[in-house]
């Protein structure tokens, strides 16, 4: 193999790499905005999706949205869920940290999450300019 096929290979076994080192299993943002989710003004509220475990045992799952970080116990909201995939509301431009309780036998297992939910301006991205969202994923499942 010649050193520049060689390169290309690792450039190309290094990209792959990037892309599955995260835990998280969400698609990779090359940039893309989807521009019927696009507002003209900056919204005040925008979406953020939580993915949880619902089984027979835990058919409702306390959840619990933070401020910041968990370890400030600045709590904005508290609901139980009933869905394995929950879309709720919150103010864009801040982290929040999610708590979900599970139970598991006889024990309590609580599982945490953070991101932030950013709008983002784009004056080019879409035929007019406008607000997006970025960010705002959680992953409260249960570890198998």
């Amino acid at each position: 193999m010649s050193f520049r096929n060689w390169t290309i290979s690792l450039f190309f076994l290094l990209l792959l790499l990037v892309q599955t080192a995260c835990e998280r299993q969400s698609t990779a943002d090359l940039g893309g905005i989807d521009c019927t989710e696009c507002y003209q003004n900056k919204p005040e509220w925008g979406p953020i999706n939580i993915t949880l475990t619902i089984n027979d045992e835990n058919p409702a799952i306390p959840l619990t949205i933070y401020f910041g970080n968990i370890e400030e116990n600045n709590v904005d909201t508290t609901v139980f869920v009933e869905t394995p995939d929950y879309w709720i509301d919150v103010r864009p431009d801040f982290y929040y940290s999610l708590s979900a309780e599970y139970k598991v036998g006889d024990k309590k297992v609580f599982v945490i999450d953070g991101d932030e939910l950013a709008s983002r301006y784009t004056s080019t991205g879409c035929n007019e300019p406008c607000y997006y969202f970025k960010g705002g994923n959680f992953d409260v499942r249960l570890r198998e």
